[in-house]
């Protein structure tokens, strides 16, 4: 997806919300934000550069300035306590449906959680308010193909799931559980390093102990992290994340709007085969993200390209 107009303001304007938890000296926000637009205004309308693009060196240069390896750790720290304490909802919400729903409740989980999102402009996040809504979410419209995903997730027996962010992940690992429940060889992909508040391997790990301390981590699940951008950057990701992204026989589960925006950029690449074996789960949390998806804002989507 390349930037519009929107997407300008929105990471300008992110640029100081993350300056301002990191941050106590206005003169060193300035500097951020200086070096962050000159960015900016250099790479605008290249050939490729998405959102996501601007957004990982928005986070190098907020690392690069104060020093700290994970800015978003405390807000991360959080998100992954509420998502915990909404397990129990998940479970009950997955056992009440038929055998007949259970991919579509899996669906749901994965995109209801792709609520838990902080800085994005317009829209609004409250860890209070998605724990007092958090059964709704479960159960509100969801924009989807639903025979094409349903048949298309039937269908394959390995899957590559892309993660998106602290907290969602822990339902990630819930939903990830149930598909190799399903007789699926899933490979997870994870953030290598911190970036915004991605979940990583280490926040991966914890929350799949917390859904299930038995699970085996080792044993039933591959990490093959996508590396430490927001979304995919086929120029910067390992050669084993490529050559699984690029295998035929894996569909590709990508979460979020930063996947959305990088992988958008070169799904249709002949060499990748992505077309038919690509979804995108997420809330369209912008209005630049559901006008190129084609659904309205704050929708939650499930996409097969």
């Amino acid at each position: 997806m390349k930037p519009k107009s929107d997407c300008i303001a929105c990471l300008v304007e992110r640029t100081k919300y993350e300056c301002d938890m990191v941050f106590n000296d206005d003169r060193e926000k300035i500097r951020v934000l200086k070096e962050f637009i000159a960015f900016l205004l250099e790479h605008l309308g290249e050939e490729g550069k998405s959102p996501a693009f601007f957004g990982t060196e928005r986070e190098r240069i907020i690392k690069r300035r104060s020093g700290a390896k994970d800015p978003h750790g405390k807000v991360k720290k959080r998100s992954n306590e509420v998502a915990k304490g909404l397990l129990p909802e998940v479970y009950k919400f997955y056992d009440a449906v038929s055998s007949k729903s259970k991919i579509e409740a899996l669906i749901r989980i994965a995109a209801a959680a792709n609520s838990m999102e902080y800085g994005v402009k317009g829209y609004s996040y409250d860890d209070d308010v998605f724990k007092g809504d958090f059964v709704h979410t479960l159960n509100e419209k969801l924009n989807w193909d639903m025979d094409l995903i349903i048949s298309a997730i039937k269908e394959r027996d390995e899957i590559l799931y892309l993660t998106d962010n602290a907290g969602e992940i822990f339902f990630d690992a819930f939903v990830i559980r149930e598909l190799i429940e399903m007789g699926k060889e899933v490979v997870v992909s994870p953030k290598s390093a911190p970036v915004i508040n991605d979940a990583t391997t280490e926040d991966l790990k914890e929350a799949i102990a917390n859904v299930s301390p038995n699970f085996g981590f080792g044993d039933r699940v591959k990490v093959t992290p996508s590396g430490s951008c927001i979304g995919v950057s086929l120029e910067e990701a390992e050669e084993e994340f490529l050559s699984v992204f690029s295998d035929a026989k894996y569909l590709v589960i990508a979460k979020g709007m930063g996947n959305y925006e990088a992988i958008s950029e070169f799904e249709a690449t002949p060499e990748l085969g992505l077309k038919g074996r690509l979804i995108y789960i997420l809330r369209a949390k912008c209005e630049p993200i559901a006008s190129s998806i084609g659904v309205r804002r704050r929708e939650l989507v499930a996409k097969l390209v």
